[in-house]
């Protein structure tokens, strides 16, 4: 079991080299394809017949996209030399999310850097990381904005809560599993009702038999957040790669109460394999 096809979003911000790196890391490892998506974003010409735009504007619009497109080829060109990891450019026209969203259902994996715009970034752009968890129907790996990732996926803790959204997860990252030097599976504040329960045995053992030996632990969170608890049990590990569910519970919910993804996307330390 291994990925064939990996998309990586392109741009030429300052997250992309880390980014880039990332992605050839793994295309190199599954000896996959490797494709570079750079979407160009049509002007904005309002709608309202009332306000109306001067064709310098519109042109300003399009010479500006025409750069960032320039740039963002210029990056994976720098990337290609810098790593000697074959990617293939692709330019599209069109929404950034929707466009990105079509371009990944024909991947096994997709590869976008943590939100948090930088200058001359479309705004869409800090949605895309959960758009892409949320609506690719693929698995994301979301690359902190700062830090050098030298390996990806040799030490991989799992976050297992025994939800669809882990067990996605789970199988999404069995070609990183199965090739990993070592996999810790970690449940924190594990449901203790009902039938005995050894936290992570049951998943464990379902790995073992794809031949993926995995170590099993839990913890009760008590007034810690859970996701500071996950984080620090990844860097005890020395762990290159956290793999996890995405919203258990509604975005909503989330946004309005906190959750454990939401805090992930915004305070992690290493790469994260997400699917929903």
């Amino acid at each position: 079991m291994t990925y064939k096809d990996i998309l990586v979003y392109a741009d030429a911000n300052k997250s992309a080299i880390t980014r880039f790196d990332v992605a050839a890391t793994l295309a190199a490892a599954h000896k996959t394809h490797l494709a570079a998506l750079h979407v160009s974003v049509p002007p904005f010409i309002p709608m309202d017949g009332g306000l109306a735009m001067s064709p310098s504007l519109i042109e300003w619009q399009e010479e500006f996209q025409s750069q960032q497109t320039e740039k963002a080829k210029q990056a994976v060109d720098a990337a290609k030399r810098r790593t000697g990891q074959d990617m293939e450019w692709r330019a599209a026209r069109g929404d950034m999310i929707d466009t990105t969203l079509l371009h990944c259902r024909y991947a096994d994996l997709a590869v976008v850097s943590q939100s948090g715009a930088e200058n001359d970034e479309p705004l869409d752009a800090d949605e895309l990381p959960e758009a892409i968890v949320m609506g690719a129907g693929r698995p994301a790996l979301i690359v902190p904005r700062y830090g050098k990732f030298d390996t990806v996926g040799d030490r991989v803790l799992v976050a297992w809560n025994r939800t669809r959204e882990s067990t996605r997860a789970v199988h999404d990252a069995l070609p990183i599993l199965i090739r990993a030097k070592s996999v810790t599976v970690m449940e924190v504040n594990p449901d203790r009702g009902g039938a005995p329960h050894i936290a992570g045995a049951d998943i464990a053992r379902h790995l073992a038999r794809h031949g993926v030996k995995a170590e099993v632990s839990s913890t009760t969170a008590g007034d810690i957040d859970v996701g500071d608890i996950i984080l620090a049990r990844a860097a005890d590990l020395g762990a290159d790669l956290l793999v996890m569910g995405a919203y258990g519970h509604s975005r909503l919910r989330e946004f309005t109460l906190g959750g454990v993804t939401r805090h992930l996307l915004q305070h992690m330390t290493l790469p994260v394999l997400m699917s929903h």
